[in-house]
């Protein structure tokens, strides 16, 4: 697949990082040895095991966070605030590296609060770049702004060079990452100027790749094939093979979108030989696919075969890294918010107090007021929690729904279902099968974030899956969808995918058990302000095969559940879910509220 614009950028800030901490005067071999030597519970114990940590940071972090507990602790000791707020912000480092962001974040707001107190403005800026780092990850861009313009206040109010060319960049992540390539582009450029007079080669290589892809993403692909090249050439001479290879990728992408095939392969097939290499397995894909489009174009159909394959699997593999990190990045969000609401609620309750005690003291008059006052925060502070709860359980809903959409034994399946079709040299239906999986697949991904799709796309996407399956169950079932006249399938909206559970569970749990040909009716209708929805099978049904559907039916069921009651909540309707057991087969029946579009 294409690297995110957030993937390819983020070259800034990781080799920022990296050049900050090899830049130690000392390795952390002399630095162990100089602690094993000074034991001395004093500040320049804190220091050296600030520094050695440091040198740890990428290589052993888990093993660090003694080492930089003990150096806050001793710090504390001695009343040195300073040593204090250096060993939090390195505390919060180790949490970044490890994926920890929300202690990470922690961590990084206490030494803010340090480094005011003692006035240290360097330091106060270098801690709000890494905060301005967690609300990029989190894409909350406006305050990752916020803290990365201060950065670069301070930056250009100390004459420190560096800093300001990392603080441009990061602003130009933010822009780019958010679609305003403009903006972006015109910090790179401020932030290219600047790293070469400062002579740094790896600077210049990895901000002209950047600025090179957001250039592309703008449409200037002339311009882009440019700087990729120039990036390229730099990387190669420094020795840097990440920022080589996807330069070299997307060299090779453009030239395939300019129909210069020869130079796209080349370029391709370059970049991949490094992929491999350094084990970048995005990287690989990237290159595949370019290979993939450059032999059909030219021709070579096995090889465009063999390379559209590759291209396949390895993205399948980085698709599933990055869901679990969006999986994770949501869950996160969600404890930093509930973890921000707590805090807000904390400090509301002791204004509270506090307020009751002097109006009580001085204000005998008043009290029949603040009874009114304390009996509306008590409502509010009733209403935000059934608020919150309610977020939580959508939040809940939504990562649910998201893990169940990718059904692993789905793709499983399908994967071996091509792999045989392949192995019977049956190269037009393994072709078949697998433009309908990638299409499948694909959408699903793409409506994974979405409350609500047109009817007709949803319809389609069913009815490629009943195709896939049935294809698997080698014509063993057939299907009909039947759709009120009174519909218009491309102005009505409907949640994605919220049959699907259940005609999954009437092919794999009702009709494949069953002997002779199975059939599944689909059916959608209006009643009013309702949207009905049926799926009728004529399987073995529930009551026969209770034991084995049970834990299947009962996951698709709270789910699906779960997603019409926050649809009941917010539209304020009388959405459903029934389920009919018949002497053959299931029938579902799901009422929603009727949604268009225009």
């Amino acid at each position: 697949m294409r690297p995110t614009i957030l993937n390819n950028l983020c070259f800034c800030l990781l080799f920022l990082l990296v050049f900050n901490v090899r830049s130690q005067e000392k390795t952390l071999d002399s630095l162990q040895v100089e602690l094993r030597n000074h034991t001395l519970q004093d500040t320049v114990r804190a220091s050296l095991l600030i520094r050695t940590v440091s040198e740890m940071t990428y290589s052993d972090p888990n093993e660090a966070f003694p080492l930089i507990d003990e150096s806050i602790s001793i710090s504390r000791n001695e009343k040195w605030t300073k040593g204090e707020a250096l060993g939090l912000r390195q505390k919060g480092n180790l949490y970044y590296v490890l994926g920890d962001n929300l202690n990470a974040l922690d961590a990084y707001q206490k030494a803010v609060l340090l480094s005011k107190k003692i006035s240290d403005k360097p330091l106060e800026s270098s801690l709000l770049s890494n905060i301005g780092n967690i609300h990029a990850d989190l894409k909350e861009y406006n305050r990752a702004l916020e803290n990365y313009r201060a950065y670069l206040n301070t930056a250009r109010e100390l004459g420190s060079r560096p800093d300001e060319i990392k603080a441009l960049s990061n602003i130009a992540i933010v822009y780019n990452d958010s679609e305003n390539f403009e903006e972006g582009i015109s910090y790179l450029e401020k932030a290219l100027e600047l790293a070469k007079l400062e002579n740094n080669d790896l600077f210049v290589a990895a901000i002209t790749n950047n600025l090179a892809l957001a250039q592309k993403k703008a449409g200037a692909h002339e311009k882009a094939l440019v700087n990729y090249q120039k990036a390229a050439d730099l990387a190669q001479q420094i020795g840097n093979k990440y920022i080589e290879a996807s330069a070299l990728n997307s060299i090779g992408e453009i030239n395939a979108l300019l129909h210069n095939f020869s130079v796209a392969e080349t370029n391709a097939d370059r970049a991949l030989s490094i992929s491999k290499e350094i084990g970048a397995v995005e990287w690989q894909a990237d290159s595949w696919k370019v290979l993939s489009s450059a032999f059909e174009n030219k021709g070579k159909l096995a090889e465009a075969l063999y390379a559209y394959k590759e291209y396949i699997t390895l993205r399948d593999s980085v698709l599933s890294e990055e869901k679990k990190s969006e999986l994770t990045r949501k869950e996160m969000q969600f404890k930093m918010e509930r973890q921000q609401a707590i805090a807000q609620e904390e400090i509301k309750r002791e204004r509270l107090v506090k307020n009751g005690y002097l109006i009580g003291t001085l204000v005998l008059l008043i009290i029949s007021a603040l009874g009114y006052v304390f009996y509306k925060r008590r409502r509010d502070a009733l209403e935000k929690k059934k608020t919150a709860e309610f977020n939580a359980k959508v939040a809940e809903t939504e990562l649910k729904a998201l893990r169940s959409q990718m059904n692993p034994h789905f793709i499983f399946n399908s994967l071996n279902s091509i792999s045989d079709f392949i192995a019977r040299k049956d190269i037009k239906q393994a072709d078949d099968y697998l433009v309908k999986f990638s299409k499948l697949t694909r959408s699903i991904l793409e409506n994974s974030e979405k409350k609500w799709i047109p009817l007709e796309e949803d319809l389609e996407l069913m009815e490629l899956y009943i195709q896939l399956e049935a294809l698997r169950l080698e014509e063993k079932l057939t299907y009909t969808i039947t759709i009120d006249e009174s519909i218009e399938t491309d102005n009505t909206l409907i949640p994605p995918f919220i049959l699907q559970p259940f005609i999954e569970n009437s092919i794999w749990h009702g009709i494949a058990p069953k002997n002779g040909l199975g059939q599944i009716d689909l059916s959608i209708k209006k009643a009013e302000d309702m949207l009905v929805c049926s799926v009728d099978d004529n399987g073995v049904g529930r009551l026969k095969n209770h034991g084995q559907t049970h834990k299947n039916n009962s996951f698709g069921l709270k789910i699906t559940k779960n997603r019409i009651d926050i649809i009941n909540h917010l539209k304020n309707t009388k959405g459903s879910l029934k389920l009919f057991d018949k002497n053959e087969g299931v029938r579902v029946e799901i009422r929603l509220p009727y949604e268009a579009q225009f």
